[in-house]
Formats: C-alpha cells, sequence, structure tokens
C-alpha cells in the first residue's frame, strides 16, 4: 500500500446549493511533495504570500510547523509587460508558521490585462492561471446588532444594490483594534531585583490591542433576496469580550472573486474544519489554478486578482452594548500578605498600586526601601497593566486608530 503524503477527500459532494457546484474528489494520483500557495493579488496592495510543501497525514505540524519554501522569487506579471517584484520577508501569521511568507508591492491593476503569480523555487516555474482583475462594488453601510442584553454583538454588512442580476461573489477579511483602560493606575513600579519603588512615568493602564482576521468570510449574491447582499455577518463578538472595554474599531475590506476562487476557498474551509484546523496539511485534490511550467510537478493553492478593494469602517463605544466586565477585585493591603516579602508578593502576580508615604529627600520619586514604607496596597496585575495576557495590548497607538 502506497504512504499518501497528502490528505484525501473522502466525500464526493461536498456542497450543492445555488452558489457552490457539486465537486467529484479523487484520490491524490502520487506521493509528490506539492508545493502550496497561499495569497491573492490585489490592485495598490501590499499583497503577503505564504509558500509552503505538503505533509503526511503523520507530519508533527503542532510541533515543527508547515515545512516552509524560504528560496523562492515571486513577482505578478502582466500580459503588457508589467513586473511587479517581491521579497522574502521573516514572520508569517504564527509561531507554527515562522518563513516562507512574501510580500509584493502590487501597483494598479488595468481592468483590460491579465495577471498572474510568477514562482521560481529550484529549477521549477510555477505561474498562476492569467485573469482579469476583478472590480468591487462598494459597501453600502456596516452596523452592529444585539438581540439581548446576554447575547453577542454582531457586525454586519450591507453592500452597495448591484447595477445588475448578475451573481457576484465577495471575500471579506477585517483588521479591528481596541483600546483598553485597566480598573486601577498606579504610578510606583515595584523592582524585585533590588527590593525598592519608585516614581514611574510609564504608565501601563492604558493601550491598544490590533488584530487581523484569520477566517475567511464568502457570501454569495443570489443566497440574498433580489441579488442584493443585506444584513452579511462579518464579525460576532461576545458580550463580555474585553474589546468592548473602552472603544472599539474595525475596518472591513470586501473584494468581489470568481465562481472559482469561491469554490476552491469554501471547500478549503470545509476540510480545515473537518480535519483540525488552519495549519493542517492541504488535500491535494482542492481545485487549484497554479501549474509548473517547467515539469509535471503539482502544486495546491489557488490565486485570485483583485482590481479595487472596498472597505467601510465601523467604530463602536463602551456605552453602545451591553458589555459584561470581568470582576475587579478590591485592592489588597499589605498586612494581608505577610508574613509574605515583596518579593513574593510580586512574583505570586500582584502589582504595587499605592502606599502612604514621603520622603521629602527622593521628593517622592524614590527609590523607597520596599519593606520601610508603609500601607502599600496591590492589585492583581491585570488590573493596573494592560500588556498583561488578560488584555495583552500595546502601550503604542496604532498608526490607523480612529481619533
Amino acid at each position: 500500500m502506497k504512504r499518501s503524503y497528502l490528505y484525501t477527500l473522502l466525500f464526493c459532494a461536498l456542497f450543492t446549493g445555488s452558489c457552490i457546484d457539486e465537486y467529484d474528489a479523487e484520490l491524490p494520483s502520487s506521493d509528490e511533495n506539492r508545493l502550496v500557495v497561499e495569497g491573492n493579488i490585489c490592485s495598490d496592495m501590499l499583497c503577503t504570500f505564504y509558500l509552503s510543501r505538503s505533509v503526511s497525514l503523520n507530519y508533527p505540524v503542532i510541533g515543527l510547523g508547515l515545512p516552509a519554501v524560504t528560496d523562492a522569487r515571486l513577482s505578478v506579471v502582466g500580459e503588457d509587460g508589467t513586473v511587479f517584484e517581491g521579497t522574502n520577508i521573516e514572520g508569517g501569521y504564527g509561531i507554527y508558521r515562522p518563513s516562507g511568507a512574501y510580500q509584493i508591492q502590487v501597483g494598479t491593476l488595468r481592468p483590460d490585462v491579465r495577471y498572474w503569480l510568477r514562482i521560481e523555487t529550484g529549477e521549477d516555474v510555477f505561474t498562476s492561471d492569467p485573469q482579469f482583475p476583478f472590480g468591487t462594488d462598494p459597501i453600502d453601510t456596516l452596523f452592529f446588532e444585539q438581540k439581548s442584553s446576554d447575547q453577542e454583538v454582531e457586525i454586519l454588512l450591507t453592500a452597495a444594490a448591484p447595477a445588475d442580476n448578475q451573481r457576484r461573489y465577495y471575500r471579506w477579511d477585517y483588521k479591528e483594534f481596541w483600546e483598553v483602560t485597566t480598573p486601577y493606575k498606579t504610578e510606583y513600579e515595584y523592582d524585585p531585583g533590588t527590593n525598592t519603588i519608585s516614581k514611574t512615568d510609564l504608565l501601563k493602564n492604558h493601550g491598544w490591542h490590533t488584530e487581523s482576521s484569520t477566517e475567511t468570510k464568502m457570501g454569495c449574491s443570489t443566497d440574498f433576496q433580489e441579488n442584493h447582499i443585506v444584513g452579511m455577518p462579518i464579525i460576532s463578538i461576545p458580550h463580555t469580550d474585553n474589546r468592548f472595554n473602552t472603544k472599539y474599531f474595525a475596518r472591513v475590506f470586501q473584494r468581489r472573486i470568481s465562481q472559482d476562487e469561491y469554490e476552491y476557498e469554501a471547500l478549503r474551509a470545509k476540510l480545515s474544519g473537518e480535519m483540525g484546523g488552519l495549519f493542517t496539511p492541504m488535500p491535494a485534490d482542492l481545485p487549484t489554478n497554479i501549474h509548473c511550467e517547467t515539469g509535471d510537478h503539482k502544486a495546491i493553492g489557488y490565486v485570485g486578482i483583485s482590481g479595487q478593494v472596498a472597505s467601510a469602517t465601523i467604530a463602536i463605544s463602551r456605552s453602545q452594548v451591553n458589555y459584561e466586565r470581568k470582576r475587579v477585585p478590591s485592592l489588597v493591603n499589605h498586612r494581608d500578605f505577610e508574613p509574605a516579602g515583596c518579593r513574593q508578593i510580586y512574583y505570586s502576580g500582584y502589582r504595587l498600586v499605592s502606599f502612604n508615604y514621603e520622603d521629602p529627600h527622593y521628593q517622592g520619586y524614590g527609590p523607597y526601601d520596599a519593606d520601610a514604607v508603609p500601607d502599600k496596597k496591590w492589585a492583581e496585575r491585570w488590573c493596573v497593566d494592560c500588556t498583561d495576557p488578560f488584555w495583552n495590548a500595546s502601550l503604542k497607538k496604532p498608526d490607523d486608530w480612529p481619533e
């Protein structure tokens, strides 16, 4: 029995309905170590692509990550002679994907010119099928709903009314920002190395968190009345989520895609959910538009092309939703920890909030001998420090944070 390096599909018709044609699965015909390509071409955007190799079912993905391709050369090519060159970048989207990431700054794509992705790796050259870039209809509105006080907050989208009855396929991505303010603020910092207390100008009670979408959100216009996408759910946020701590902001991107790309992404999402998630091996029999120009080697992936990406934003303040905040514990007096010393309290996850002590010699800035300072009060770290994992915020405001 030959060993398969790739997942096989376990069913023949995964999708039926108005937007997805029936897909007949075939077993993989060889044990090739296939090139896996992820990413899309978008006009006037910095586009990111990820290259890896397909792996066997028993490959330790969680321990090692997918085998990255780090020696490739990427470019976006147009039939009019246009070439946008790519660069290899470090990173990716997580500790399981440390490399194999490339970026291409794509310029303006002409609607009457076909474009494709070109990949040179080793002695092989892979190209995606040439396509005309799709124009995208604008987003009409973004709005949110919370049907009851104990339910999630849903952000929904309505696209602009179509000019014709032509079936349209869309993909949505988004970027989220939220502001964090901790329950308590402290102007003092305890140093366990020297067992001293000093006043600090670096306040950690206020910060921001940025998050990009990791799921593929798609829709088909014929699933809605009159071929008009109205009230499409894009983001769902539990009413207990920290995103509503102070202020929440989201930017949603909409691009029109082809039926082939829609069916590929829908099938991939289906298989990914059933077979273990984002970092599982890619099934071999996914349809692909990437081909090897220099041999019979095969690839997995689908490269779509968009000429225009529409976007819209929404801001939600804490007062606009019913946000159930985590219970805030009261400050704890130092004497309640005795006989534990300051170091032990600090390493137990507490941070100094206040004390009752003034020394004219240090003009209130210290450093003070921590053991000599009376009436110290402590709080759990998350209550005073927005960089705590509970918040996972940054002290630096994002460049595109709305004022």
